[in-house]
């Protein structure tokens, strides 16, 4: 079977989400191929037996499996890992994006700054399994893991990265989205109620495309620095490292006892916690605002809910002026700006990333509301795409600023 034919049955089977023991079987066989075909090794000379793969929990645009190949201690071989993750993309993204996120993948593996990258397919990837968890979204606002943030998402800036430079990623995404929201045969939705006097009640196509051309307009008046951004830092894509890596580095350069090399022990404390961030489907050069305004807003996301629609917004837990500051001025550290000018330009970096609230929420409301009509994840794509919609139009004079601060 080739990679190709093993690469479409698996979204074919995710898509239909079949349950039968046949399906299944074909599922594993199919996986089991790709695994077989990009790791070799002990992976192409085992039984199918000795292989074992199961759904983990993953993000909100993407399915996760853990697969193991079952192997006595004196069959491993050298380099050849024997539990790797597979990822598999139900993103709205384009061709050119994803052969982007390729690049950006393997350039954050290459620098040891992500997972290791040991296979690409249509639709997905085999990568490097780190034993791990994801924070919580209350977990963020911890001063010690927040700080510790801060400064990834500062090395993470620093990335010169071989995609186009300009800051078009955000327009163009929300034109392509809004294109294809229209192509569905969507015409109208209802807002919530609580939101009532900040936002229409009736939200048309037509509606969305008179709010990105004011975008257009703000977006063209920021003077947020444009740098490599993640553009998705939640609280999923935040790992808290369990054990020994072969490939991630994750001291800082001011960390205590720093060396280029690998974890050396087991930490699991909040007093110095092992950060990694990962997966950057979304990420693209943007200006640096949204990055941080996305990540403040997501203190109040709380993805970990158990029952339908599976998601709460929790908004009393957005961070004060003063946690920013504070944020900002370990990311400066980080960016090696001195001390003395430390506290002016973390005020600079909030006047920068306030205005990026009501983006974050357009983005991600839209997003949802494709996600409906293209991803089989258990979600409650729908309720939250008109959260966030409704929390745009509640935070829109935000952005409005912008054109403002032109006219004085």
């Amino acid at each position: 079977m080739s990679i190709e034919t093993s690469s479409n049955n698996i979204k074919n089977y995710l898509s239909r989400n079949e349950t039968s023991a046949q399906d299944k079987l074909e599922f594993k066989k199919c996986a089991f191929n790709l695994c077989s075909q990009f790791l070799a090794g002990p992976w192409k000379n085992r039984p199918i037996e000795d292989f074992e793969i199961n759904e983990i929990k993953g993000g909100m645009s993407n399915i996760l499996f853990l697969c193991e190949l079952k192997l006595n201690r004196n069959q491993y071989c050298q380099g050849c890992p024997n539990r790797v993750l597979m990822r598999v993309y139900f993103n709205p993204q384009s061709e050119e994006h994803l052969v982007s996120e390729s690049v950006i993948f393997t350039l954050l593996s290459e620098r040891r700054l992500g997972p290791k990258l040991y296979g690409i397919f249509n639709g997905g990837r085999l990568e490097e399994f780190i034993p791990s968890r994801p924070l919580s979204c209350e977990e963020l606002s911890i001063s010690s893991i927040s700080m510790k943030i801060a400064k990834r998402v500062a090395a993470i800036h620093k990335l010169d990265v071989p995609i186009p430079k300009e800051p078009h990623y955000i327009m163009d995404v929300l034109r392509r989205w809004l294109m294809q929201l229209k192509s569905q045969g969507k015409k109208s939705y209802t807002l919530q109620n609580q939101y009532k006097e900040s936002t229409p009640t009736l939200l048309t196509m037509d509606t969305l495309e008179a709010e990105l051309q004011t975008l257009e307009k703000c977006l063209a008046k920021s003077k947020s620095l444009v740098t490599f951004c993640h553009n998705d830092l939640q609280e999923g894509n935040i790992l808290l490292l369990k054990q020994r890596l072969s490939n991630i580095r994750v001291a800082s350069k001011d960390d205590e006892n720093f060396e280029d090399k690998e974890v050396d022990e087991i930490t699991e404390g909040f007093m110095n916690p092992r950060l990694v961030i990962i997966d950057f489907e979304y990420a693209s050069y943007n200006y640096r605002g949204f990055d941080f305004a996305n990540h403040f807003i997501e203190y109040t996301m709380d993805y970990d809910v158990k029952k339908a629609p599976y998601f709460c917004i929790k908004s009393k837990q957005f961070p004060s002026d003063t946690h920013m500051i504070e944020f900002f001025k370990a990311y400066l550290k980080e960016m090696n700006v001195p001390l003395a000018k430390s506290m002016t330009e973390a005020t600079i970096l909030l006047d920068e990333t306030l205005p990026f609230i009501p983006v974050s929420h357009l983005f991600w409301g839209i997003w949802g509301l494709l996600q409906v009509e293209l991803s089989p994840i258990n979600f409650g794509f729908l309720e939250y795409g008109l959260e966030r919609l409704a929390l745009y139009f509640l935070h829109k004079d935000k952005l409005l600023k912008l054109l403002d601060e032109e006219l004085e």
